[in-house]
């Protein structure tokens, strides 16, 4: 790779993947990448853990599945055989790769709290907020998983970024012994890609960017 755009533009989310085991360094790395990212008021707001054990990974996967059909049961008349097994794929296809990492946000404090003070004196609570300035505990994690992405790639692995495991995100702090004032956000399923992806066709520059 010769350029940042080449790293940026080449990656793809890989979904399945070869038993190739992944190094403690290769970890470490994925992880400095991640925690060098940007975040709101300096909140390094984050907290991960890697996963290698089998048990715990199938863990995971049936407390996923069982949240799903759970969630389903509420629409059974219109839940077909077919559209289950391909949904608990979906959702599911981390159980194959030989490292998850699991991505928690921790609580952001806005760095000015006679700012804060004020717009709650305007009537606007905690969530009002966060909304006003744009959920930045949620940019942060956002940013701090885009560059864990990009390290991966860099370093010869696929990963895919998964957030509909978070339909079990209780079940996945417990499993994985993390507080739950730890907020689960998402799955990164890692490993050597197992096939080639296909080219993604993007939007043109025209269609998404102005100079003004």
């Amino acid at each position: 790779m010769n350029s940042f755009l080449d790293l940026a533009s080449g990656r793809r989310s890989i979904r399945k993947y070869s038993e190739q085991g992944i190094p403690d360094e290769d970890i470490r790395y994925f992880i400095s990448a991640a925690v060098n990212a940007p975040s709101g008021c300096d909140s390094q707001c984050w907290r991960f853990a890697a996963v290698r054990n089998r048990a715990v990974i199938s863990k995971i996967k049936d407390a996923v599945i069982k949240k799903l059909e759970d969630i389903l049961e509420e629409k059974r008349d219109d839940v077909t055989d077919s559209y289950l097994t391909s949904k608990r794929k979906m959702v599911t296809f981390f159980e194959k790769a030989p490292l998850v990492i699991a991505v928690f946000m921790t609580e952001a404090q806005y760095y000015d709290q006679i700012l804060i003070s004020a717009l709650k004196g305007h009537g606007l609570n905690s969530e009002d907020i966060m909304k006003l300035f744009a959920n930045y505990d949620l940019l942060s994690i956002g940013a701090a998983i885009q560059n864990l992405l990009l390290a991966v790639h860099e370093k010869g692995y696929g990963a895919c970024w998964m957030n509909e495991p978070a339909i079990a995100a209780e079940d996945i702090n417990n499993i994985l012994g993390v507080p739950l004032e730890n907020k689960f956000i998402s799955l990164i399923p890692i490993g050597v890609p197992a096939y080639t992806p296909r080219e993604k066709k993007l939007k043109s520059l025209e269609e998404v960017f102005t100079i003004i």
